[in-house]
């Protein structure tokens, strides 16, 4: 059996979320509403009792959103990518949480990635372009 949760800016956990009910924070974004709620959301999608990817979105507090796949619960990590050139340049979005500079996207390119994810979640969202984490120099 197949499910998806959603743990969605320091709220429950949803275990049957609907995409509709996530929208509204993506396409009519607030940074207030997203620090409000600590900044991150998770999408997991789980088959018995498994989880095989994951989906993780944080804002940076600036109109801006960090995009992470993960597949096979962090086996392979893959960030979206919205400035190339900036991959390498890591920064901390809020409660030492660290993305690379060049994953933010915007909130409407984020909301298509978690649209594609219910769709495909054994498939990372086409609609963004993808790095994988092991190719990003991160800090020591």
């Amino acid at each position: 059996m197949s499910e998806f949760n959603c743990i969605f800016l320091g709220r429950e956990v949803d275990r049957s979320p609907e995409l509709s009910g996530y929208a509204e924070s993506f396409l009519n974004y607030s940074a207030a509403e997203w620090n409000r709620g600590g900044g991150d959301c998770v999408f997991s999608y789980i088959e018995d009792g498994l989880s095989l990817a994951v989906l993780v979105v944080l804002h940076d507090g600036n109109g801006r959103m960090s995009v992470r796949y993960d597949l096979a619960r962090g086996r392979k990590a893959y960030y979206s990518i919205g400035s190339k050139d900036e991959m390498n340049t890591i920064v901390d979005v809020g409660d030492d949480q660290f993305v690379p500079l060049g994953s933010l996207v915007s909130p409407l390119t984020a909301w298509h990635a978690v649209e594609e994810f219910f769709v495909k979640p054994l498939e990372m969202p086409g609609r963004l372009h993808w790095v994988n984490a092991e190719e990003i120099v991160w800090p020591e």
